[in-house]
This record gives structure tokens, sequence and C-alpha cells, in this order.
């Protein structure tokens, strides 16, 4: 049977030196760059073995008859010469002759032939032998070009592999408090393991209040266990007992305590009631000091209500409580002091029971979240005592965690905040909700936004995160148009004239007549033809300046569980990253457990994914010089769309066709 081996937990991975709220994803495939060398392409053919070919193919019939007819023409003409010659002259010799050289002449006729009928053949295959050294020489390019290319490949895969893919989230340098907004209980706890594991690790002891009623540091005090620390596990109020929040105080400190815990924020308190309860309050401390507890203070009410003697105080003691007041000044003030008791009676416990010294994680947890007087003042008593822990220099305190911040006054945190900015702790504040408390403490350090369900809250949060301004393409237009103006006039015009004139004159004895007739006619036409021809074009496009968010509201209401939106400063500008905060991703490969400075990307001509930044990290402002540069309005505008912005270069041009001319009748002149 085979042995089952264990596989080691990956909790104690988690606590390594380095701040880290989570991972950021850095797609490695940006950076591939691609083979810029185009493929080699087959060479071409000549044209002159083409030509050669259409030529024997285009004559070759022509070509043989041609060369029969002049073999056979010359040997009959030979021969004929050759009968001739041998009729003149005795010898045969003369008529051999002749006769080879007709046979030679037939014969030169015939392989004229058969050259010009093998000649397409010998066309095609010199076409074939071209055709096969091509692609013999293409073949050996293509391999040469796709060895660099292969090797090219192997270079970025070479390079891609050593980069990270995962890049731990950091706070920025000199930020000593985070707010987390937003998010769930499987959320919190998973920030609480990898984050509270890395100020384990960076930051030494930590302090883990949480008021959330849930315990959600149960895996954080498995991680502290696993790498040999101290943990100290406290509930309350079950185990008020085991924590003294009062302990070590001074009387005034601990009467501006009690009152300050006391009222809180209500606002109908007024001075007087205060200023009332701590002249009261001071009076009975000055009496129990210096053994100063809430047990003792409890049993002082009750002894200043005139119930029996306590057990906690002396006889002595009671007396002097006594003193303090005639007996109708108690009587008077029996309500008053039964109000003082019913806020302090729930705490008598509290110190009663000696407590463990330091550990590295302490974890105060509330037992439930409930709202009542007591949770409240008890509430109001631990934030108090934490900055007491935080105010005194012998305390070591690494970092301060507090769950469920949202019940805490704001001027408690603001106190806390100055505090521990003073004395290097990292404060951690987590927040279920953007409203009231929350509302008025956010931005006092880097702020982290998980999932908000509410659409105010989400408005609120990318309302914080800010506004840009950013030129959009709003309206696209395109006209193309055109006319044709033809025109033609036939004018015909005719015009006849005719005259007469006819006289008789008499002179003495001789008579003369005279008679004439003129007549004349004029005929003329003429045409007239004009074309016009005109073309308008025009490509315009209009860019609008918006002002948008830089996260819409509906990302932060659909963040997955894990995720986080980390609102960060760099230099003097700000921008906003996606963080992943899933313990399981320190199992991946390529994990780094401190933050990467992102590599510039390729230009996206030569990338093989174009991308102009990494789609983990917006930038939200950036510092702008004093004097704004010039944009022109092109600039401005964007990039132009493909096909706009840019005159026409083959536009389409309307034919016109010229009309024959035609005679004044309507007839071709």
């Amino acid at each position: 049977m085979t042995d089952v081996v264990p596989y080691p937990s990956p909790l104690p991975q988690l606590a390594t030196p380095g701040e880290r709220l989570g991972w950021i994803f850095n797609d490695r495939n940006l950076y591939r760059r691609r083979y810029l060398e185009p493929p080699p392409q087959p060479s071409q053919v000549p044209t002159h073995l083409h030509e050669r070919l259409m030529r024997a193919q285009s004559g070759m019939a022509k070509r043989i008859l041609i060369s029969l007819g002049v073999g056979l023409g010359l040997a009959v003409l030979i021969s004929c010469c050759g009968g001739a010659a041998s009729m003149g002259d005795s010898g045969s010799g003369a008529g051999a002759v002749f006769s080879f050289l007709a046979f030679v002449a037939f014969l030169a006729g015939v392989g004229g032939a058969v050259l010009a009928g093998v000649a397409p053949s010998m066309a095609r295959k010199a076409i074939e032998n071209a055709q096969g050294q091509a692609q013999h020489e293409y073949a050996q390019a293509y391999a040469a070009w796709d060895s660099r290319r292969q090797w090219h490949d192997q270079q970025q895969q070479q390079i891609v592999d050593a980069m990270c893919e995962w890049s731990a989230a950091a706070p920025t340098g000199g930020t000593r408090r985070i707010d987390i907004i937003g998010g769930t209980t499987y959320g919190w706890e998973a920030v609480l393991t990898v984050f509270g594991g890395s100020l384990l690790a960076t930051r030494g002891p930590m302090t883990l209040v949480d008021f959330t009623g849930e315990a959600l540091c149960g895996e954080l005090m498995q991680l502290a266990v696993a790498t040999n620390r101290t943990v100290r596990e406290r509930r309350l109020p079950s185990q008020l007992a085991q924590l003294d929040l009062v302990g070590a105080l001074e009387p005034n400190e601990l009467v501006d305590c009690l009152v300050e815990a006391m009222y809180g924020d209500a606002q109908g308190a007024s001075r007087a009631e205060r200023s009332q309860d701590s002249m009261l309050l001071r009076e009975v401390c000055g009496v129990l000091a210096p053994n100063l507890s809430m047990a003792r203070l409890v049993a002082s009410l009750r002894v200043l209500t005139d119930r029996p003697v306590q057990a906690a105080l002396t006889p002595d003691e009671c007396d002097r409580l006594l003193d303090l007041q005639p007996d109708e000044s108690r009587r008077q003030m029996h309500q008053h002091l039964r109000r003082i008791e019913a806020f302090l009676h729930p705490l008598e416990a509290m110190g009663t029971e000696p407590s463990a010294g330091s550990a590295d994680l302490t974890c105060l947890i509330a037992d439930s979240d409930g709202r009542n007087a007591q949770n409240e003042l008890l509430k109001d008593l631990l934030v108090q005592w934490l900055a007491r822990q935080v105010r005194r220099e012998a305390t070591p305190m690494g970092s301060l965690v507090i769950l469920g911040a949202d019940e805490v006054h704001h001027r408690s945190i603001e106190k806390l905040s100055t505090l521990c900015e003073r004395r290097g702790i990292r404060l951690v504040l987590l927040f279920g909700h953007l409203r009231e408390e929350s509302l008025h403490t956010i931005g006092g350090g880097e702020v982290a936004l998980m999932r908000l369900g509410n659409h105010q809250e989400a408005t609120q949060a990318a309302d914080f995160i800010g506004k840009g301004h950013k030129f959009v393409l709003s309206q696209l237009t395109r006209t193309l148009g055109g006319n044709d103006t033809h025109t033609l006039a036939d004018t015909y015009g005719e015009s006849q004239t005719q005259g007469g004139s006819s006289g008789t004159s008499r002179s003495g004895l001789d008579f003369t007549s005279q008679s004439g007739t003129n007549w004349s006619k004029t005929r003329n036409w003429s045409q007239t033809e004009s074309v016009a021809k005109g073309t308008n074009w025009s490509d315009a496009q209009s860019a609008q300046r918006v002002y948008e968010y830089a996260l819409e509201p509906r990302v932060l209401q659909d963040l997955p569980e894990y995720a986080m939106i980390l609102v960060k400063g760099e230099g003097r500008g700000s921008v906003v990253q996606a963080v992943e905060v899933d313990p399981g991703i320190v199992t991946l490969p390529r994990v780094s457990m401190t933050p990467v400075d992102l590599q510039p990307l390729p230009d996206p001509t030569e990338a093989v994914i174009p991308a102009t930044r990494q789609p983990s990290q917006v930038t939200v402002s950036q510092p702008q010089p004093l004097a704004a540069h010039e944009v022109t309005a092109h600039q401005a505008a964007g990039p132009v769309l493909q096909g706009w912005g840019a005159a026409p270069t083959n536009q389409p041009q309307p034919e016109y066709r010229q009309q024959p001319y035609q005679g004044p009748w309507g007839g071709p002149q």
C-alpha cells in the first residue's frame, strides 16, 4: 500500500516579511513582442518564359505547315533542277548530288515542323524547371526565416517566464493608516489572513479588536500558531474578568475615561450632567485610591445608595464614603447614582482574575454585535484602552487592527489615528459600510474598497475615487454630393422678303415702261450646349469634453468576494489598483511576496497584444504643470477613425457623356 504524503500547509508562506494587502495580476503576455521580419515570398516565374509558351502555342500549326511546305517545295525545286542538270549532262553525278540536296531540304522542312511541334512542350518544361527552382529557393528562405522566428519566440518566452505573474500590493511608504470599506465576512477573513500575516512578520506584535461578533480572526490565529508565535484570545464580555481596561490609571484618568464612555456621542447630554458625574466619581475615587478597580467602584455606589456593606470595601472606606454627602443629599441623588451604577454594573468583574502576559497576537473578540448599553460602554472603554496602550512608549505594538469600526465615534478614531501615526504603528480599520462614522473618517490614509452592494454607498465611493475630464468622440458627419447640368439648345430662324416695282414714263414720242421684282430669303440655325459639373464633400468629427467617474459605481457593486480596489498615492498623484486577497494565490507559480515595479510595455506596433497600460492599474490623477501646453484641435479630438477625418482619395465621380451634335431638325449632321 502506498503511503499518502501530506501536503504542507500554505499558511506559513503568508508570514513572510513585507507588507501586502494582496496581489496584483500582471499579464505577462502583454510584454511579448512580435517578430517584425516579414516572411519571404516565393519568386515568380520570369515573364519571358510565359511569353515564349504563348508564342509557341499561338502559331504552332502555322509554323508546322510552313516548315513542311518550305521543305517540300525546296525538295521539289532541287529535284527539278537535278533532272534538268542530268538531261544536259550525261554523267549521273550531278543528279545524285541534286537528289541528296532535295532529300536534305525535305528533312530540313520535316525537322522545322518537328521543332515547331515540340516548342510548346519545351516552353512548359522550362516553366516547370523555373517553378521548381523558385520553390526550392523559397523553401530554403522560409526555413531560415522560420528558424529565426522560433529563436525570437524562444527568447520572448524566456523573458516572459522570468516575470512574476502576481506581485504584492503594498501600502505606500510613509502611510500609517489603511481604511478598508465594504466587503463580506469571508472577504474580511481573507484580508486578515493575508495582510495580518505580513504585518506579524514585518512589524511584530499585533493587537486585533473584532467588534463584528463573528470571530473572523480564527485563520490568522492558526497562522500565528503555525509560525511559532504566541497568541492571546479574549472574548468580551464573557472573559472580561481576565482583562483590566482601567488598570494602572490615576483617579482623574479613570474618571475621564468612564464619563467619556458613559456619554459617548450622545447628543442630548448636557455639560451640567457630565460635570456632576465627573465631580461625584472623583470624590469616590479619592476615597478608594490608590486601590482602584471596577468592583470597588460599583461597591462604593451601592454604599452611597444605602445598601448593605460591600465586601470589597473596608468599614473605614464605607464611613468615608457616607461622609461625602449628607443623608438628604444622597436621597436626592439616588436616581443619579443608580444610573451611574447601571452603566458600571456589567463591568464589575473586570480584572478580577489574573491575566496572562503580552503575546505576539492579541485578539479581543466581541461575543455578539448586538447594540445595547453594556456593549456600547465596553466598546468605548476598549477604544480608550487602545489609545492608552498606543500612548505608552514601553508597550511594544507593531500594528493595530479594528474590525467593525462603524460604531466607533469618529473623534475616537481620529485621536487613535494621530497617536498611531506619531508612534509609527500601522492602524487598519475595517468598515462594513460607507456611512455615518466611516464617511467622517475616510481619507485619513490609504483606502481599499471591497464589494459595496448598496447603490448609494457605491456612488459615494466612486465620488471619493474621483472623476476626470476626457475627450470622447460625440458626432460623426459625412456628406458626399454632386450635381450635373447638361443643357442643349437649338435655335432656328428663317426670314423671306419679296417685293417689286413697276412704272411707265413717256417723253414725247418715246414711251418707256419699266418693271422690276426683288426677292430675298434668309435662313439660320444655331445650337448651344453647356455642361456644368460639380462635386461637394465634407467629412467631420466632433469631440466633447466630459467629466466622468474614474470607476463606475456599478463596478464596486459587482466586485468578487476576494477582490479589492486600492486607492493609493503615487508621487503627487493617485492610482487605482485591482487587488486579489485570496490566500490561495500563494500556492500559484510566479508569485512575488514583495511589490514588483512594472516594466514599460512595448510599443503597440511591436506587441503581440497591443496595450497602452496594465489593465490592473488606472491613473486617477497626476501632477500637471502650472503652464498648460497648447493642444491642437486634432489632438484634443483624439485619434482619427479609419476612413474619417481625411480627404477621400478615390471618390466616385459622376459620368458625363458628350451628346452628338444634332441639326436644327433633330437629325445628325
